[in-house]
């Protein structure tokens, strides 16, 4: 008697344990990497995450502690959104082993190469792309702008007294910390989206300073000329609002 044995779920389980959870550099962007994954339906998605115009310092504890402390990896989400895959990359430690798990579990380093695992599993091709979240997870879209434009390490400290110091200089009562042991950070705030807001009221305001000082220097005869609405590098009529206002406030609190 010939019994027909149907071996195609094992070979498909076997492709999929190759190749998903293993991300891959994507030139072509729209991000910086790319990794199959499957959704709670059981289908195949393609997740897209990284800045392809940011470095990645992971083994600065500073550095990490604040990526880590806006992005919230302490619950990164599910592995179909992008969250959960750049705090992957931006954990502190040895790499994690995956040879006993049921699928391979990404250490944060190794790199795919997209062209091999279309050629273990050529129905990758088609899969879908996940749908991204609307914000990085700390709430602020803008979080990533404002640090680039602030000295970080300004404010993140080895001890709790020289960040309750610089805490009191901002007006804050309290501090907050980043990481665990060795590497802990001390940082001004009681938390770090109240940090980066404070950080965001100083640099408005800052722009209404610097306007004021410009055009002290064009009457002064600096030749120099304001940017008009609309002109390439000039304010929205929104930041100009929210930079007067905080100008203002800051004036009265120094007073």
């Amino acid at each position: 008697m010939r019994y027909d044995i149907d071996f195609s779920d094992k070979i498909l389980q076997a492709k999929e344990k190759k190749t998903l959870n293993k991300p891959f550099r994507t030139p072509n962007g729209p991000k910086k990497f790319s990794v199959y994954v499957k959704n709670e339906k059981g289908n195949i998605v393609k997740v897209n995450f990284g800045d392809p115009n940011m470095e990645i310092k992971r083994d600065d504890p500073k550095r990490r502690a604040s990526f880590r402390a806006r992005h919230n990896c302490d619950n990164p989400g599910p592995k179909t959104k992008a969250r959960y895959w750049s705090c992957k990359q931006w954990r502190a430690g040895k790499k994690v082993e995956g040879s006993f798990q049921s699928y391979y579990e990404w250490d944060g380093e190794t790199i795919f190469d997209h062209d091999d695992l279309l050629s273990m599993n050529p129905n990758l091709a088609f899969a879908e792309e996940a749908e991204e979240e609307k914000d990085c997870g700390c709430g602020d879209c803008g979080c990533q702008e404002l640090e680039a434009k602030h000295n970080m390490k300004k404010y993140s400290f080895n001890n709790p007294g020289q960040a309750m110091q610089m805490a009191k200089k901002m007006g804050f009562d309290d501090i907050h910390t980043h990481g665990e042991g060795d590497d802990t950070v001390f940082m001004p705030g009681p938390s770090h989206e109240a940090l980066l807001k404070k950080l965001g009221e100083t640099n408005d305001a800052s722009l209404w300073e610097n306007i004021k000082k410009k055009r002290d220097r064009i009457k002064k005869g600096s030749g120099e000329k304001m940017r008009k609405k609309g002109d390439k590098g000039a304010p929205t009529p929104d930041q100009m609002k929210k930079a007067k206002g905080y100008s203002d406030l800051y004036k009265k609190t120094k007073k």
